[in-house]
């Protein structure tokens, strides 16, 4: 069993009321203030640290919205630019080309018997300087040449025009060797 201990107090009233009445330690006016202003200027770093911090989330927002456009543009250019790429292949294509030439220029294919081959230039150096072959060659071509005006110049060969170019081109480039 627990007894519970009375507290006697052997004050008089009066001196109970003094003891009451008799505050804490108070503080300066001085010292009052400098709290408040400490508390204020907490808050309201506090408060411009939030204002910082939300600029800098809608800045990054910004920038992310704006990526996102651009990244649906550079897919937009890419799909036109594989679309023109695609439309220039065919309007590139040889069947096409073909088809044009025949149809609204009305040129016709040549037939084996009207083409003629003429040599080419030789493109490497080694070729240049096999001279003797390059002087045999030159006299095969004049005798070809001067047989090919002849021809020409009878009416045997016949009378295309594209032929007739190549001919007076030739000629041309015989004259000046």
């Amino acid at each position: 069993m627990s007894v519970a201990q009375e507290k006697f107090s052997y004050q008089l009233p009066e001196e109970r009321q003094q003891q009451k009445a008799r505050p804490g330690r108070q503080l300066s006016k001085r010292a009052a203030r400098r709290g408040k202003i400490v508390v204020t200027g907490c808050i309201l770093a506090l408060f411009l640290t939030g204002l910082t911090i939300a600029y800098y989330y809608a800045q990054v927002a910004a920038v992310g919205y704006q990526i996102s456009r651009l990244q649906s543009e550079v897919a937009n250019l890419q799909a036109e630019q594989e679309y023109l790429e695609s439309q220039a292949n065919q309007l590139l294509s040889l069947q096409r080309i073909e088809a044009i030439a025949t149809t609204r220029l009305g040129m016709v294919k040549p037939d084996p018997k009207e083409v003629v081959l003429v040599a080419a230039l030789p493109k490497s150096p080694q070729a240049a300087s096999n001279s003797s072959t390059n002087q045999l060659n030159k006299q095969e071509s004049s005798q070809s040449a001067s047989g090919v005006q002849e021809q020409h110049k009878t009416g045997e060969i016949g009378k295309n025009p594209v032929i007739d170019a190549l001919m007076d081109l030739v000629q041309r480039w015989e004259q000046k060797r």
